[in-house]
């Protein structure tokens, strides 16, 4: 029996969204104007009336992840992808429903994530695998790897504040890649990098997969997702439309961006 590494339960995630009811949409040259409009309206009400309209991002997501898959997150945007992957690393919680986590969870879902603005790529290095549970030996370990791989160079000891987002990207997926992770969640920020370090990328997660690692991979490059995944979970508007083999899913979902 395989042993799992995720599994979500009846998944909601909702927003109340405040939306003025009092008075109808005007163009910027209108509020200009008409500042007597202005006056005799705020003479009526100190603020405008409002409503609370419940947006749901994630609706019923049920679904389970074996230890050492390899799951593609695809769907358009503001199909809930990255607010799944938000719920998985713990940073936001479920409006309703559960999800079980059986390993350790490392996440790469924007650039800079988890980082510190102000300190030096070295102490981002080692400060990142204390937030993992390393000791600094085991960190010093891996120093050189992470530093090699992630070709910052002379870089190293610069503020991150100063980095482009690409160096920022390379650090931040040299620094998850190498120490440890044993479930791995990306959102699309290998896209801010250039090929030469997207291709190195692949390679290293393909590594990953064999050492026995789980990872789930969100990308709207769907070729990448089908060399990487075996097995894709398609979200539309917010529900699980298909979730199944990699090539077939991809398939169907781009027959269907094609013809809707």
């Amino acid at each position: 029996m395989a042993k799992l590494a995720i599994e979500a339960e009846n998944i909601e995630k909702t927003y109340r969204i405040r939306q003025s009811i009092d008075y109808p949409s005007q163009s910027f040259k209108d509020l200009l104007g008409n500042p007597i409009r202005k006056i005799r309206n705020k003479s009526k009400s100190s603020s405008p009336s409002t409503t609370l309209e419940t947006f749901y991002a994630l609706r019923g997501i049920s679904f389970k992840i074996d230890h050492g898959e390899s799951v593609g997150l695809i769907g358009r945007n503001g199909a809930g992808k990255s607010t799944l992957l938000k719920l998985l690393s713990r940073i936001t919680r479920p409006s309703n429903g559960r999800i079980l986590l059986y390993e350790k969870v490392t996440s790469l879902l924007e650039v800079g994530t988890g980082f510190n603005m102000e300190l030096s790529g070295r102490d981002n290095i080692f400060l990142n695998g204390c937030f993992l549970g390393l000791k600094i030996k085991e960190v010093e370990k891996k120093f050189e790897k992470i530093v090699e791989f992630s070709e910052i160079g002379n870089f190293i000891d610069t503020p991150v504040k100063y980095y482009s987002s690409g160096m920022f990207v390379r650090l931040a997926f040299s620094v998850a890649a190498h120490l440890q992770p044993e479930t791995l969640l990306l959102d699309e920020v290998l896209a801010v990098g250039d090929v030469g370090f997207f291709d190195k990328s692949m390679s290293k997660m393909k590594e990953l997969l064999n050492s026995g690692a789980t990872i789930i991979f969100v990308s709207h490059n769907i070729k990448a997702v089908e060399e990487i995944c075996d097995r894709v979970i398609w979200l539309d508007h917010g529900a699980i439309k298909m979730d199944g083999p990699s090539e077939q899913v991809c398939k169907e979902y781009m027959e269907y961006c094609k013809n809707n």
